[in-house]
């Protein structure tokens, strides 16, 4: 499955590039209670995790692992939580970037079939976005639908930032 979480504290973060959408950090370390560390390489955070995210951030964190190859992206932090906040992502980077290789394959389709280098990884990007539904593992692992701890209480009104 290419969904996981782990639960520690980020002890440190790589250099990132950034846009109006996405972070993408070189390497996120994460070091748990025992004092073992795991460190996840080219790591995308959208606007809505991180908001909740930093340095020194301790809690469980969400992963989605996109791809296994020397792209620019491998793995994408969806899912925050801790005893203050729960944060789920609303961007799936696994399905847009399916619909961007399916699109680009369609079009390229008729150079003597080089579209089928971008259409077959789409359409496999999209079903693995389709099999792990990752709001059913969020919520799973929060008790909401199952099995164990508790969501956060909601922000105090005075707490919540107005724009």
């Amino acid at each position: 499955m290419n969904l996981f979480e782990l639960t520690g504290t980020v002890t440190a973060l790589g250099q990132s590039a950034f846009d109006n959408d996405v972070a993408v950090y070189a390497y996120l370390e994460v070091t748990d209670r025992d004092g073992g560390r795991t460190m996840i390489e080219k790591v995308a955070v959208c606007n809505d995790v991180a908001a909740a995210f930093g340095l020194g951030c301790s809690g469980t964190f969400y992963i989605d692992r996109l791809f296994s190859g020397a792209s620019a992206i491998r793995c994408q932090l969806f899912g925050l939580r801790n005893d203050r906040i729960a944060v789920l992502d609303r961007v799936d980077l696994r399905e847009k970037t399916g619909l961007v290789k399916v699109g680009l394959g369609i079009l390229t389709l008729p150079i003597i079939g080089l579209g089928l280098l971008l259409l077959l990884p789409g359409i496999h990007l999209l079903w693995l976005s389709a099999r792990h539904d990752r709001r059913k593992f969020f919520y799973a692992a929060s008790g909401v639908h199952g099995t164990s701890g508790a969501m956060p209480p909601p922000l105090p009104v005075a707490e919540v930032a107005r724009i």
